[in-house]
């Protein structure tokens, strides 16, 4: 286990009651990324960032029992810790990455968004999301979706879902959720159910 999942997993063990959910956000959101490595190109470190992130996307519930802005405390949280292993700019990153896991993706008025780097927003947007999307296929937060493949093309990102059984909702969000990805790939974002191969 890397330095920053070390530290990243001690930082969530203070907040986070339900570790298995943002464990299996992880675990997805890194499957899309590395499926989609031909398109994004980014490497091993922005990686880590995204599963750094995932894994601290909900310690924001610690501060709002009822969920509201959660997103925004989760950041918060995040750049409120003294990381030994990011550094203010990488902190910046994960922090953006994890608030934009939910509701709006990046607006004018997003000051913390807008003071990064055209790269930096860029990293955002993919990888935030990435996010998005790997937190709307466990929207029940009870694995429905196993694991997932996803790939590029010049017309769509394909992300193809293999479910342990019904997974509406997770149909559903990702449909919602899907929004950033697409405006970062400038190209639709689509979700299917992989087909099972010959017995």
């Amino acid at each position: 286990m890397n330095a920053l999942v070390q530290e990243s997993l001690t930082l969530r063990a203070r907040y986070d009651e339900e570790p298995g959910h943002s464990d299996h956000v992880a675990m997805l959101a890194l499957q899309i990324f590395d499926g989609l490595g031909s398109w994004h190109k980014m490497g091993p470190r922005s990686r880590e960032l995204l599963h750094s992130a995932a894994l601290l996307h909900d310690i924001g519930w610690s501060q709002t029992p009822d969920g509201k802005n959660h997103h925004k405390w989760s950041a918060q949280l995040i750049q409120d810790h003294a990381w030994k292993t990011l550094t203010p700019e990488e902190m910046s990153l994960v922090a953006q990455i994890a608030r934009y896991h939910r509701k709006a993706p990046p607006q004018p008025d997003h000051a913390e968004f807008h003071a990064l780097k055209a790269a930096a927003q860029k990293s955002v947007m993919i990888l935030g999301g990435i996010l998005r999307i790997a937190d709307g296929l466990d929207r029940t937060h009870t694995g429905k979706v196993a694991r997932v493949e996803a790939s590029a093309t010049k017309e769509a990102i394909l992300v193809r879902v293999q479910p342990t059984g019904t997974w509406n909702a997770e149909r559903v969000t990702f449909e919602v959720k899907g929004d950033m990805l697409q405006m970062a790939a400038q190209r639709a974002v689509v979700c299917e159910e992989a087909r099972a191969g010959p017995a």
